[in-house]
C-alpha cells in the first residue's frame, strides 16, 4: 500500500503493518516515483510545464514545474524526469507552498511537518542542515532529510535573498519532496 505526503493535514498515512523502508511507498497528491506523469496529466499539460535545468554541462535529468495540484493540497507540484523520456517516469516529485515577505511562518510549518514525520517515520532520524546558493551566498535552504534504503524525504524552506527575490521573482518557499538515491546523488554532485 502507498503512503500518501500531505503539507496540508500535516500528517503522513502508513499502513497498520508498519514502517515502509521504500521511498517509493510513498506519495504526494497521489503521485509516487516511478509513476508515469502521462497518468495524471495530458501531454499537453506536461508540454506547458516550465523546464529547469540544474546543470550547463549535463541534461540528464530536468525540472517540470508550475503543475497544478489536482488534489489541492499544495500551492504547485514539480516533477524530476530524464531528458528523452516520452513516458516521463517521475524520479523525483515535489509539492510547494509560498510565503511572500513571511519566511517566519514557512519556519514554522516546516518545524510541524518535521515534527510530525519524526513520529510517522519511527526509527528514521531527521538530517538536519544548510545550504546556501552558489550564486549569491545570502540565499539559504533549511533542509530536513529523512533516508530511506532507496531514497530521502526532504522538508525544507527556501529563504532568497532580496536581491534573489528581485532579480528572479523569487518567492520564499516551503517544499517536501520525494527523491530516489541516484537522483539524490545526481543532485548533491552536481557543478
Amino acid at each position: 500500500m502507498r503512503k500518501l505526503l500531505g503539507i496540508v493535514v500535516l500528517v503522513l498515512m502508513w499502513c497498520s503493518n508498519g514502517f515502509a523502508e521504500d521511498v517509493k511507498d510513498y506519495q504526494i497528491s497521489g503521485i509516487s516515483i516511478g509513476d508515469s506523469l502521462l497518468n495524471f496529466y495530458s501531454e499537453n499539460e506536461i508540454k506547458n510545464l516550465d523546464i529547469v535545468n540544474y546543470r550547463k554541462n549535463t541534461d540528464e535529468f530536468f525540472m517540470l514545474t508550475g503543475a497544478e495540484d489536482k488534489s489541492q493540497e499544495y500551492e504547485t507540484l514539480s516533477f524530476h524526469v530524464k531528458k528523452n523520456d516520452n513516458q516521463y517516469i517521475i524520479h523525483a516529485i515535489s509539492g510547494s507552498f509560498f510565503y511572500k515577505k513571511n519566511f517566519d511562518k514557512c519556519l514554522d510549518k516546516k518545524e510541524k511537518i518535521v515534527n510530525s514525520l519524526k513520529s510517522d517515520f519511527g526509527n528514521l532520524k531527521s538530517n538536519e542542515y544548510d545550504y546556501k546558493y552558489d550564486w549569491d551566498l545570502k540565499s539559504i535552504a533549511y533542509i530536513s532529510d529523512f533516508e530511506f534504503k532507496n531514497g530521502v524525504v526532504r522538508v525544507y524552506c527556501v529563504n532568497w535573498s532580496e536581491v534573489t527575490e528581485n532579480e528572479r521573482d523569487f518567492d520564499d518557499n516551503l517544499s517536501i519532496s520525494i527523491q530516489i538515491d541516484y537522483f539524490t546523488k545526481w543532485l548533491n554532485n552536481r557543478t
